[in-house]
């Protein structure tokens, strides 16, 4: 396209040369370079044509035009300099952004071919943080030839990159800028900051893949501090370290920090379909009816955004079980009785078990009214059979899975079924006593009887 323009201004010459009052000739090369945004050498030739037909309207019109977009263009100079010199945080910034970008816009639209007002153009969507088409653009504007050696358009790039969250090739690009341009001092503060992210955000990587969360953490959280851009030009970079961070949270069963990051990391970016299956999965672990409910809108989301078969049926799988805790988020919850998350280890199981037993034993209400022994009674049973079910693997699946607490001595039962007989359960204090015994006994406990455990 743009030899077609440089040719097409070469005939216009020779035409010219040939026929030095060719009017036609005259006019067609002004709008050529009109398309090419060179106003100066439009106006030029215009006056050229009128020279030769003074009362030409059409082409008195054209010339008219020309200068409003000259004037349109530096408006929206301006505009995006002010930005510039300001960092975006002058009254207004982004009314004058959205009007430079308009302004654009228009002075585009007769000249389709003027690189630099494209460039310009690149540098308004970044500061609306459109940075996808930003980058879109100066992808076309190397293509249109403008070429890597521009240090202007390999630095908008940068930015752009960074700004997606490639934060990598922002740095490469940015080492371009400073081989042709030394001096760059832009180029360099910018690239001083990212080698400086990149390298916190590499440790956390370390830390958390050696298992050592703690520092992954700390490492992660510094590389949020130090960014210095506005969170929106840097949205897609520290919704990715919120989310790593998150993650380590998560290896550390944090789980209220977990969705505090990944609420924070969405929030930058809406479609980060990670975020919002690890949020719900912290949701669940914590598992109030709320909670449920939040989880199955996150997953019901992130199967929207899921790209393929295999990620959407992985999803569906976890609505379901979602929606089984749910359910269950209504009835009697074997966690919440012992105290403990979805997530809780073996030991943890059996240290609250231990805990809200020797709480709730019967001979420990032997003084208290009778509401109280009942409340007391009923609370040891649903303690003894919580641990019953959460401490056997196989009940406590089949539990997870959504099976129905009088269908768990069933290996063939399914969730929601109440096939094949009902859950009788273990005698509370036989589960007592064996656990007693189990751990070494209690001094201060013997007896016979119906509870027989007692406290002296």
């Amino acid at each position: 396209m743009i030899l077609k323009h440089d040719e097409a201004i070469t005939d216009c010459d020779s035409a010219i040369e040939h026929n030095p009052d060719f009017f036609k000739a005259f006019t067609r090369k002004a709008k050529i370079l009109t398309t090419k945004g060179d106003l100066d050498g439009a106006l030029k030739t215009f006056s050229l044509a009128l020279v030769r037909d003074p009362n030409n309207a059409k082409t008195i019109k054209d010339k008219d035009e020309v200068l409003e977009v000259k004037q349109r263009f530096q408006n929206a100079t301006n505009l995006i300099k002010k930005h510039r010199d300001s960092g975006g945080t002058h009254p207004g910034a982004q009314r004058d952004a959205k009007q430079a970008l308009a302004l654009i816009e228009i002075i585009l639209s007769p000249c389709r071919a003027w690189k630099e007002a494209m460039l310009l153009k690149v540098e308004a969507l970044n500061n609306l943080a459109r940075f996808e088409e930003a980058y879109a653009l100066t992808t076309k504007l190397i293509r249109l030839g403008m070429g890597n050696q521009n240090t202007e358009l390999v630095l908008l790039r940068a930015e752009s990159l960074f700004a997606i969250g490639q934060i990598d090739d922002a740095i490469t690009h940015l080492r371009q800028v400073i081989g042709f341009d030394p001096d760059h001092a832009r180029a360099k503060v910018i690239l001083r900051t990212l080698r400086t992210l990149a390298k916190k955000k590499a440790e956390g990587d370390v830390a958390y893949k050696a298992r050592d969360f703690e520092k992954a953490m700390a490492e992660y959280s510094l590389a949020l501090e130090m960014c210095p851009c506005p969170p929106r030009e840097s949205a897609s970079y520290r919704a990715k370290v919120l989310f790593n961070r998150a993650s380590s949270h998560a290896a550390l069963r944090n789980h209220n920090e977990v969705i505090d990051d990944c609420t924070e990391a969405i929030q930058l970016d809406n479609e980060y379909t990670k975020a919002y299956k690890r949020r719900a999965a912290s949701l669940l672990i914590i598992g109030g009816k709320e909670e449920c409910e939040k989880a199955s809108r996150d997953y019901e989301k992130a199967l929207k955004l899921a790209k393929t078969d295999e990620e959407k049926e992985d999803i569906e799988k976890k609505i379901r079980s979602a929606q089984v805790q749910l359910k269950r988020a209504s009835r009697k919850d074997f966690y919440k009785i012992l105290g403990v998350t979805r997530d809780a280890t073996d030991a943890e199981i059996k240290k609250s078990y231990r805990k809200k037993a020797l709480k709730w034993h019967p001979d420990r209400h032997g003084n208290s009214t009778e509401e109280q022994k009942k409340k007391a009674e009923e609370t040891f049973r649903d303690v003894n059979l919580a641990y019953e079910v959460l401490s056997d693997p196989q009940k406590k699946q089949r539990y997870d899975e959504g099976v129905e607490e009088q269908d768990l001595d069933n290996p063939h039962a399914r969730p929601g079924g109440h096939d094949m007989g009902g859950h009788g359960g273990i005698d509370p204090n036989v589960l007592f006593q064996m656990f007693m015994q189990q751990q070494g006994g209690m001094g201060g406990m013997g007896g016979s009887g119906r509870n027989s455990f007692h406290f002296g």
